[in-house]
Parts: C-alpha cells; structure tokens; sequence
C-alpha cells in the first residue's frame, strides 16, 4: 500500500470515527444564554427535572452555602452536583432527562433556570423602578439582590420580548398542565 493510500485510509477512518463526535457537540444546543429555543428546552425539561432539583436544595443548607456554589466554576459545579447525584442515587435518571431534553448536565440546566430567574426579577425590577422617585429607586436599590441588579440589559430586554411567552407558561405550570 502506497503513503497515499495509507494516508488516505487513515483520514478515512479518522473522519468516520470522529464525525459522530464532532457533529454530536456542534448538534448541542447553546443552553448558556437566553434565547427562545433555551427557554422552551428549559420549560420542556422543567418538570421532568423537578425530583432532581428538590434534591439539590439538600446540597445547600443556608443562602451562603447557595452563594459560595454559585460562584464556582460551572465545571466544580456539575462535579459536586455529580457526586451529590451519585449519592442519592438520581444520577442515572437524570442524565437520561439531560440528554433527552439537549442538556450536557443537570447543572447546566440549572444555571439556565438561575440566569432565567434572574432576568424576570430585574425585568419586574426596572418596571417598578421606572415608576418611581429618585429617593424610592435608591431605596428598592439597596433591599435588591446584587444579582438582580447586575443582569445584563440583553436578558432583561429577552424578557420583555418574550413576556407572553413566559406568562403563558407560568399560568399553565401554575395550573399544573
């Protein structure tokens, strides 16, 4: 077999091997930022997470516990979240709803869920305060949470674009639907 041939064939099947697993992470969806096909993954997945999720809250026994894991890299996130799953036992289940649904994690849905929240709150928030003194914005500036005051103007402006479609949502999830 000649250097050509040999290179060729190696190419060959390099690309056959590797294509499942380039395309599969090109075919992920972007789950880090606010957009609508985020947001309906997100609403899709919602209830189907839902064990998961409550069990999370055991990992944080008061708000700053909630803070210190917030402001970890999402890598050492989804490993304490890993190991937390593994230990409950939910760890299975719920990477088969990650993939189902196009997540690379549950902690990836989860900082999508935070981000969403987030961006809700400050958009209620510079509704509000748009109605309001000077004297009064000072004041309901100091009682908000920084993570509220910090949301970039694009997710705020995401909600507001997207309003119906997150109220409707709401009303049905309230309703249980």
């Amino acid at each position: 077999m000649t250097v050509y041939k040999k290179g060729f064939l190696l190419f060959f099947l390099c690309s056959c091997l590797l294509a499942p697993v380039f395309s599969y992470a090109q075919l992920l969806p972007d789950n880090a930022t606010l957009n609508v096909q985020s947001v309906q993954r997100w609403m899709q997945s919602n209830r189907d997470f839902a064990q998961a999720v409550q069990a999370l809250d055991e990992l944080h026994k008061t708000d700053s516990d909630l803070k210190k894991f917030e402001a970890l890299p999402a890598t050492e996130q989804d490993q304490k979240i890993t190991a937390f799953l593994q230990q409950k036992q939910l760890l299975e289940p719920t990477n088969k709803i990650a993939a189902q649904h196009g997540w690379k994690s549950l902690g990836e849905y989860v900082r999508l869920s935070t981000k969403l929240g987030n961006a809700i709150a400050a958009y209620f928030f510079t509704e509000e305060s748009a109605r309001l003194t000077e004297e009064q914005k000072k004041a309901l500036r100091v009682k908000t949470d920084p993570a509220i005051l910090n949301v970039p103007q694009s997710d705020i402006l995401f909600v507001k674009n997207n309003e119906k479609l997150l109220k409707t949502y709401i009303q049905a999830y309230a309703k249980g639907k």
